[in-house]
């Protein structure tokens, strides 16, 4: 063992990793899986935005028609966390507005940290023609 001017130090060392281990495991993780979780809510967006063109070509398409397209374009989000609804609205006599609101709940786990759920929502406005 070696000795220094202030006294042993021969597991300084170790004693301030294993404190510092921990917190620095805590923020890597964390910020890996917020950034995931990020990229989970934007690829929904894109997909629900993909997802109009079926209102744009057919008036008339369920939102239950819409949420499947939405879940079948998504590779790295839950698809079973979406929900879509459409709302109608008639203009003049031969149009009418269509709003998709969309959510979509990702739940960020990290170690030495209790989950946090994330609600991800938004609406599009869609504008139809008959």
């Amino acid at each position: 063992m070696r000795r220094s001017r202030k006294g042993w130090n021969s597991g300084a060392a170790a004693v301030e990793l294993a404190l510092v281990l921990p917190v620095f495991i805590t923020f890597v993780f964390g910020i890996l899986n917020l950034g995931w979780a990020l990229y989970c809510g934007a690829e929904v967006r894109h997909a629900v935005e993909r997802s109009t063109r079926l209102l744009i070509k057919d008036p008339t398409t369920s939102a239950a028609t819409i949420q499947t397209n939405v879940r079948s374009q998504l590779s790295a989000a839950d698809p079973n966390a979406v929900t879509l609804t459409k709302t109608t609205t008639a203009v003049g006599t031969g149009g009418g507005i269509a709003t998709l609101s969309w959510t979509y709940a990702y739940t960020l786990t990290s170690p030495f940290m209790a989950s946090k759920t994330f609600n991800f929502d938004s609406s599009m406005v869609v504008p139809l023609r008959y």
